[in-house]
């Protein structure tokens, strides 16, 4: 069955919430790069690490979706990240704290995988959330 642009996108948020990385494999073409804030992320192993960090810090994060929009081969996604720290992130000790942060990811789909992704989110509420 073919999936469309909308179903594609909606995939990448199935990773984080199923916890399940190896989806990646399926979801993401073979030249992915993903722009995530300041950072470029190539290819679908060093997604998955950068992935697998984010769940290994915030084990019970959730993506919910709060608008989904398609225009030719992109689709921007507005949500919400929730979940507690109860791991290392990315250096940091395990707080206990909870996080609710809110960002944007505009994807470009081709032949029904991602192939390229632009993800914003605040990491300075996200760091103050965290803080001691």
């Amino acid at each position: 069955m073919a999936l469309t642009n909308l179903q594609a996108a909606s995939k990448f948020y199935e990773v984080y919430n199923d916890k399940n990385l190896e989806l990646i494999d399926q979801i993401f073409t073979d030249d992915y790069v993903g722009h995530v804030n300041a950072h470029d992320i190539v290819g679908a192993e060093n997604a998955k690490n950068f992935i697998g960090g984010f769940i290994k810090g915030i084990p019970d994060a959730f993506y919910d979706v709060k608008d989904i929009y398609e225009s030719d081969d992109r689709v921007i996604c507005r949500w919400i990240c929730t979940g507690t720290q109860t791991g290392e992130f990315y250096g940091t000790p395990p707080t206990g704290k909870s996080v609710n942060v809110n960002g944007i990811t505009i994807f470009r789909i081709s032949d029904e995988k991602i192939a390229e992704l632009w993800n914003v989110w605040d990491q300075f509420t996200l760091v103050e959330q965290l803080k001691s």
